[in-house]
């Protein structure tokens, strides 16, 4: 139901059958080379995993994802069964599972480490348990390839409120909803953070600009920094699945004066704005954000105003937005906003990850670059507007498989959201949220 022909769901029964399609040389990505199996005639191995919390509607008993890969010498078995004794065990929580699952090019140096470090900082370190090991250099690549192959085929969790309950986001999405935006603190590493804002830099001095567009074709850590999985689960809340990248630019500004004045990201869109939000922005922070470092200023609640600010507009209402290294605030339906004076020396570096509905158009002209397709998760072709059905009418017809594949997701999506929205509001926000988002 949630899934096009070509994606599968995490430990679905699909999921599974793709991974022994592998293993005995089905998948035509392996038909020009021996199959695993022959590879790895005479070296058995064994991997089983473990998933608890999984999403209600896989129907998985007592909602536990199990699956085992066997292989005695001669051929593989690949089951929905559990076994502790294989030689590589991994257990822990299905929504961390699923993030891992996502990832592709895992035998690239240091890939692994940078997704296990990620993983333990959005779920923490218990949310994923490893045992044994695979030593055989020829069985790991077999299975990379396996993880790669799976990779470029598994969906996300299409259960919003499941999801935001697992990354404890749901306050977030009500949060969102009440004052225009929200902030996820430390949705990346520090390390993370570095490495995006080296990757900027570089990019931005090559090409002898202070901003940029089209970042996402300019490194690998754009590509990833562009699926956060915190930073999807706001998107998918306020403008649904299926949104796709309206933007995705970089800034790189020093002390000063803000020289982005107050406004609203609704391009052309006529007042009064729609009471859904059209378009949303996740704006990542590279250094520490404080008052004096000039940070993007939110007037909480103008959202509500469904219209542009005028210059009779008071904008003391207006809070800077503070958070640490690392952090995302994203902020939509027409908020008003403004780039805050910088005091201090030295740099702030962005990225602007902006988002439109899927019904509209891009403000980036969109370019279709398969090896980035191949290289990642499927949700990158969704934020490219490849599962939709627009612009995918041939003289044989419209896509009616798309528009009914979106159709039945946007309806999941916003049941999941008004669940969440139905939830009972935190006693308090966090020492950190009360210092953002004021009552």
């Amino acid at each position: 139901m949630f899934t096009l022909p070509h994606h599968i769901e995490f430990l679905s029964d699909r999921w599974v059958e793709e991974g022994r399609k592998f293993l005995v040389g089905e998948a035509p990505k392996i038909r020009e080379r021996p199959a695993p199996a022959e590879r790895l005639r005479g070296r058995p191995l064994s991997v089983s995993g473990r998933f608890t919390q999984a999403p209600p509607h896989m129907n998985l008993p007592r909602d536990v994802g199990c699956f085992s890969v066997h292989f005695d010498g001669e051929a593989f078995a690949v089951t929905t069964s559990f076994d502790p004794a294989a030689d590589l065990v991994i257990e822990g929580d299905y929504q961390a599972a699923l993030t891992g699952a996502q990832m592709v090019g895992i035998a690239a140096p240091g890939a692994f480490r940078t997704l296990r470090r990620e993983i333990d900082h959005l779920y923490g370190p218990e949310a994923l348990k490893v045992r044994g090991a695979i030593a055989d250099p020829m069985a790991l690549e077999v299975l990379s390839g396996l993880f790669d192959h799976l990779g470029r085929k598994t969906v996300e969790n299409p259960d919003l409120a499941h999801r935001a309950a697992r990354q404890g986001l749901s306050g977030k999405i009500r949060e969102m909803e009440a004052q225009g935006y929200t902030i996820v603190e430390n949705a990346i590493t520090p390390e993370f953070a570095d490495e995006a804002r080296e990757t900027i830099l570089r990019t931005l001095s090559m090409h002898g600009h202070q901003t940029m567009n089209w970042m996402l074709y300019h490194g690998r850590a754009l590509e990833r920094l562009a699926l956060n999985p915190s930073l999807m689960t706001l998107i998918d809340a306020s403008l649904g699945r299926g949104a796709v990248i309206a933007s995705l630019s970089c800034i790189r500004r020093g002390a000063g004066p803000g020289f982005i004045p107050i406004h609203t990201d609704y391009s052309h869109v006529p007042e009064p704005y729609p009471a859904f939000a059209m378009t949303g922005v996740g704006v990542w922070a590279f250094e520490d954000w404080t008052e004096a470092s000039g940070p993007t200023v939110l007037v909480p609640g103008s959202h509500r105003a469904r219209r542009h600010p005028r210059s009779s507009d008071d904008p003391g209402a207006g809070v800077p937005i503070v958070m640490p290294k690392g952090s995302v605030v994203f902020f939509t339906e027409g908020v008003w906003h403004w780039q805050g004076d910088r005091t201090e020396a030295g740099e702030r570096v962005t990225l602007h990850s902006h988002f439109n509905r899927g019904i509209l158009r891009s403000l980036e002209a969109r370019r279709i670059d398969e090896q980035m397709i191949y290289r990642n998760p499927p949700r990158l072709g969704e934020m490219l507007g490849e599962d939709d059905w627009f612009e995918k009418t041939t003289a044989a017809g419209r896509d009616y498989m798309r528009f009914n594949y979106m159709r039945q997701l946007l309806a999941f999506n916003e049941a999941g959201k008004q669940a969440i929205l139905a939830e009972p509001q935190a006693a308090a926000p966090t020492k950190s949220a009360r210092r953002a988002v004021p009552a």
